[in-house]
């Protein structure tokens, strides 16, 4: 369970008639009060008011009706349930805020009870939803602005997440000058696809990084036909693609996709693009996406991408057999090749390559967030929805490690992604790029654990003391034979310090072009066409570098991609960036 909520810390992320807010008692259990002490409440107050500061109980008894969604698999310790536990008596306790449930359902049905709810105007007092219905309701006016509650009652930490995201990120929150919701910042890192190279393989041929196209395709040549793994059989893959339920390209981050070369074309499939006029394009219709698609059915013909692209039901089963030498991902990849890693033969590194003909990196960003906290208009205490999700950054490290305070619950008894009202996973947007940076300052003896304040790093501290233990020298070489796979804490820390610092390396170290869709939401016309619209984009695709169509199929796709809605959905989304 511990590792579980870890990696929720690591990744990801990685979702009747409903009453307004009321103030009032309460009828939530009191149980013994939760480890966070008085100084830090003091530390994050702000000028009291009748609420308190960030963290300061309410002074009368506020009432705040949520729905849930709930893992079906959960299981409570005895005497207790999603509607009656150790963290909603926790928050009665110490923040005096009563959360009372109107309605709980399964994961899986609860974007469709949102749904409903946004439908019928029957809103929760405060929610946590999803990109899409989060536009909605503000379409519908339902939501209310948060700025006086967010600059009044947030939390330094809490600001800090949010500030972290940038621009994108503001623009994303942001109506008519007011913020209007409390996002969840994806982490930038997981956006960047980069590629991934066997360096052991590169040694024994003699070869170099390869850097351009032109140089990935003579390596991944020589990588199928030169016996790199030297077992005397034609059994090896220059460039692994994705597999009968993968993408051949992706919304930022796509492990497996062939992203990297669409983007050195310039070519982003799938985004909407803002072109030097103002015009919206969309990017998998244009000329460039068509070069890219002529060059990869080239690149499959001749054998240098995976013959059972689109068809193996596993990529990562040739990686990790040793059978694969490129491959493109996100930085944390160096988790799913942790067993590769680990076995001490096959040393991973990664670059940003192919580089575009202008010898820039393009690479296509991922949304700046798609979780939302975000407060019905009619709700009188919006700052409660501060004051939660403060209390979770500042206590869920305790109760990751230790449980609910002297409650009694384990973390193995009650998991906080499962069960804590409105929890996300928070996290600075540039947090792999701060580790990235701190850990090689830290090795090469430029600064000490004393220099770094790791209140806003969730995992940093843990990464430092790791890679004191596991990197030898040198210290700026981070090749396999560089780490003590020896060392009884390689299998738990290794994967990650790998992905930071080999797999963040070049995003850090080469820089890139950040390019980002200039729309994330869903038209009208999207809901009725966009599931076909979608499907004939990927059939043709695939037909196409697989050689089961012409280049020429190409232009008929654009065609009919633009009668059958396509054309409509532009102009949709023009008048929605234009309001």
């Amino acid at each position: 369970m511990k590792k579980k909520l870890l990696a929720l810390l690591v990744v990801m992320t990685m979702l009747g008639t409903l009453n307004g807010c009321s103030s009032g008692g309460g009828n939530g259990k009191e149980s013994e009060k939760t480890a966070v002490t008085q100084s830090t409440a003091d530390e994050v107050s702000s000028e009291a008011t009748e609420a308190g500061g960030p963290l300061d109980p309410y002074k009368d008894t506020v009432t705040i009706h949520l729905g849930q969604g709930l893992n079906p698999n959960v299981s409570f310790p005895e005497g207790q349930s999603i509607e009656d536990n150790a963290f909603l008596d926790a928050i009665k306790k110490d923040l005096n805020i009563d959360i009372v449930y109107d309605w709980v359902s399964s994961n899986t049905d609860f974007q469709q009870k949102m749904n409903l709810c946004i439908g019928s105007n029957t809103l929760p007092d405060i929610m946590n939803v999803g990109s899409n219905q989060y536009r909605a309701m503000l379409k519908y006016g339902q939501l209310q602005p948060l700025t006086d509650a967010y600059n009044s009652y947030a939390s330094d930490m809490l600001k800090s997440f949010v500030s972290s995201g940038g621009d994108q990120l503001t623009e994303m929150i942001t109506k008519d000058g007011q913020m209007m919701a409390i996002p969840a910042p994806n982490i930038k890192a997981g956006g960047v696809n980069v590629m991934w190279i066997r360096q052991d393989w590169l040694d024994k041929l003699g070869l170099e990084v390869p850097r351009s196209l032109e140089d990935l395709k003579t390596v991944a040549k020589a990588f199928v036909t030169q016996d790199p793994d030297g077992n005397g059989k034609d059994d090896t893959v220059g460039i692994i693609g994705p597999a009968n339920s993968g993408a051949l390209d992706g919304i930022g981050g796509n492990l497996w996709g062939l992203d990297p070369i669409f983007g050195s074309f310039k070519s982003y499939p799938q985004y909407w693009l803002k072109d030097e006029s103002g015009e919206i394009k969309y990017g998998s219709i244009q000329p460039e996406t068509k070069d890219a698609l002529k060059e990869l059915a080239s690149m499959y013909k001749d054998g240098l991408i995976d013959p059972q692209m689109l068809i193996r039901d596993d990529s990562s089963e040739p990686v990790l057999a040793g059978n694969v030498g490129i491959f493109f991902g996100p930085w944390w990849a160096g988790y799913t090749v942790a067993d590769s890693l680990l076995s001490g033969k096959i040393d991973w590194q990664a670059y940003n390559t192919p580089l575009a003909s202008d010898g820039k990196y393009y690479a296509h960003m991922a949304e700046p967030t798609t979780q939302y906290v975000v407060v019905n208009k009619n709700c009188k205490n919006a700052e409660a929805a501060m004051k939660i999700i403060n209390y979770l950054l500042y206590n869920e490290p305790t109760w990751v490690k230790n449980g609910i305070g002297d409650s009694g619950i384990t973390p193995e008894e009650l998991d906080t992604s499962d069960v804590y009202p409105l929890f996300n996973v928070y996290d600075n947007a540039d947090e792999i790029e701060v580790s990235y940076d701190t850990l090689k300052k830290y090795v090469n003896g430029e600064i000490t654990e004393d220099d770094v304040d790791f209140s806003t790093h969730k995992l940093l501290k843990n990464d430092m003391e790791a890679i004191k233990v596991l990197k030898k020298e040198p210290f700026d070489d981070y090749s396999l034979k560089n780490w003590d796979l020896s060392s009884d804490i390689a299998s738990t820390n290794l994967p990650r310090l790998v992905s930071i610092m080999v797999g963040e390396r070049p995003s850090v170290e080469e820089g890139y072009e950040e390019v980002y869709s200039a729309f994330y939401g869903q038209t009208d016309t999207m809901e009725s066409n966009w599931a076909n619209l979608k499907k004939m984009e990927d059939e043709t695709f695939a037909k196409i570098i697989m050689g089961q169509a012409s280049i020429d199929s190409f232009d008929e796709f654009v065609t009919n991609w633009k009668s059958q809605g396509g054309d409509k959905i532009l102009e949709e989304i023009k008048a929605e960036i234009n309001k």
